[in-house]
């Protein structure tokens, strides 16, 4: 007899074991760009991601979740840290708070991770939404809730960081 402990019936627990086993080396991947590499948010992203999935099958309607979902749902907590991040910032910087800290997190391995890395986190984000992800360009812009115009504007500035990144540390 299968176990019901952790779902509402849309999955059994072993179901939900299989799924992590299978998806969190993808999705630790992914967290690891979405960071450039800061392991201990990866970490902490992979950590709300599965918390958020349990929360979800606890409480709302059965659904089987896939590595996608994760991936997706990953995104979203990036996402919104960044926003979260952005309106800290921007709150200091009324108060007239000087000496604002900007820490860069140790490089992951890879050359296009370490790139990335060097890129402020708009930039960082939204070429990983487009070419990581492969969306649209409308809907990199929907997820960072700009314009179309400012997501091709933001994704142009991106390429050109990213490519000096390369010239110079290549």
């Amino acid at each position: 007899m299968a176990s019901e402990v952790v779902t509402s019936g849309a999955m059994t627990d072993e179901e939900v074991v299989a799924l992590y086993e299978r998806s969190v080396g993808p999705l630790y991947r992914y967290a690891t760009r979405l960071t450039a590499g800061d392991r201990a948010w990866a970490d902490e992203l992979v950590q709300e991601t599965y918390l958020q999935l349990v929360r979800r099958l606890r409480s709302g309607p059965p659904f089987q979740p896939d590595t996608g979902w994760l991936i997706v749902s990953c995104r979203h907590r990036f996402l919104d840290q960044l926003k979260q991040d952005r309106r800290r910032r921007e709150r200091e910087r009324r108060d007239a708070l000087s000496g604002a800290d900007a820490t860069v997190g140790e490089a992951a391995d890879g050359a296009v991770t370490d790139a990335l890395g060097q890129l402020p986190p708009d930039y960082r984000v939204a070429l990983v939404l487009r070419y990581v992800d492969e969306l649209s360009v409308p809907d990199v812009a929907r997820e960072l809730g700009r314009s179309v115009h400012a997501t091709e504007s933001l994704l142009v500035r991106a390429r050109a960081a990213l490519r000096d990144v390369v010239v110079h540390d290549g």
